[in-house]
C-alpha cells in the first residue's frame, strides 16, 4: 500500500510540474506570438508575407530577432512596432505590368493585366521620349547625412520653421552637378528634364551639397517622394518615430520607386 501510494504521489507531483512548465514555459517560446500574424497587420516574424506599414506606406519583408530566416546582410531596418522589434528589408513593389502584342506587323496591341483600367494609345510616326525610372546608383549615390542634424538637434536644425532654406545648395551648383552626374548615369535625354534630388532629403537632414547624396531625376518621379517627405519629417518632429527610423524608410522608398 505504501509503495502505490507513493507512486500515485509522485505522479500527482509530476502532473503539477508538467501544468506548471506548460503554464510558463510555452507563452515565452516565442515573445510574438500574436492574432496580428494571421491577419498580416504586424510585420513578419519569419519573412513569410510583406507587411505595409500604416504609417508610411512602406512595404516590408521582416523576421524576429533570433529566426533562422534573419540575414544580417539584407534585413538591415530595425523596425519596433507595438513594443516588439523586427529586422526587415524593403519588400519589392508590386506592380502591373502593360505586355505589348507585337504579334501583327500592321498593329500594336497592349494587352493589359486587369479588366477595369484601359488605355487608348494613337500611334503616330513620331514619338515623345519620356525618362524610365532612375533610381539612384549606390556606387554613385549611397547617401550622406549632414552631421549636424541628429536626434537631439532636431528643434534647432529641420524642426525649425524655414530652416532647409538656410542650406539648399544654389541652382548654379545644382545644374552643373546634374550634368556631370548624368554622364555617370549614362543619361542621354535632355537636362531639362532632369533635377537633382537628394537620397536622404534636407528635410531628414541629408547632406545638402555632398555629392555622394545627390542624384539626376527625371521630374515625372521627382514628386512621388515629396508627400512623404512631409510626413515622415512631421512625424520625427513630434517624436512619433525617430530620426534614424525616418531616414530608413525614406531611402527604402527612393531605392525602389526614386
Amino acid at each position: 500500500m505504501r509503495v502505490t501510494f507513493g507512486l500515485a504521489v509522485a505522479g500527482a507531483a509530476l502532473a503539477v510540474l508538467g501544468f506548471l512548465a506548460a503554464g510558463f514555459v510555452v507563452p515565452n517560446a516565442s515573445a510574438h506570438q500574436s492574432p496580428c500574424h494571421s491577419a498580416h497587420t504586424c510585420p513578419s516574424d519569419h519573412h513569410t508575407y510583406v507587411w505595409i506599414d500604416p504609417t508610411t506606406g512602406l512595404a516590408w519583408d521582416c523576421a524576429e530577432p533570433g529566426a533562422s530566416e534573419y540575414d544580417p546582410s539584407i534585413d538591415t531596418a530595425t523596425i519596433v512596432y507595438q513594443g516588439l522589434t523586427y529586422y526587415c528589408r524593403a519588400a519589392s513593389p508590386i506592380a502591373t505590368t502593360t505586355v505589348p502584342d507585337e504579334s501583327t506587323s500592321t498593329a500594336t496591341t497592349a494587352t493589359e493585366s486587369t479588366s477595369t483600367i484601359s488605355t487608348a494609345t494613337t500611334t503616330s510616326t513620331t514619338t515623345t521620349a519620356v525618362p524610365d525610372l532612375i533610381l539612384p546608383d549606390p556606387a554613385i549615390t549611397p547617401g550622406v547625412v549632414n552631421r549636424k542634424v541628429r536626434q537631439a538637434t532636431i528643434r534647432q536644425t529641420i524642426c525649425r520653421s524655414g530652416w532647409t532654406k538656410t542650406i539648399r545648395p544654389p541652382v548654379a551648383y545644382t545644374s552643373a552637378l546634374k550634368i556631370r552626374q548624368m554622364v555617370l548615369y549614362g543619361e542621354t535625354d535632355s537636362p531639362a528634364d532632369y533635377e537633382e534630388d537628394h537620397l536622404i532629403p534636407l528635410e531628414l537632414g541629408g547632406a545638402p551639397r555632398n555629392p555622394k547624396n545627390l542624384w539626376p531625376e527625371p521630374h515625372s518621379q521627382s514628386s512621388r517622394s515629396d508627400p512623404l517627405e512631409t510626413k515622415l519629417k512631421r512625424e520625427v518632429c513630434k517624436r512619433m518615430i525617430t530620426l534614424e527610423d525616418a531616414r530608413a524608410a525614406i531611402r527604402a522608398f527612393k531605392n525602389l520607386q526614386g
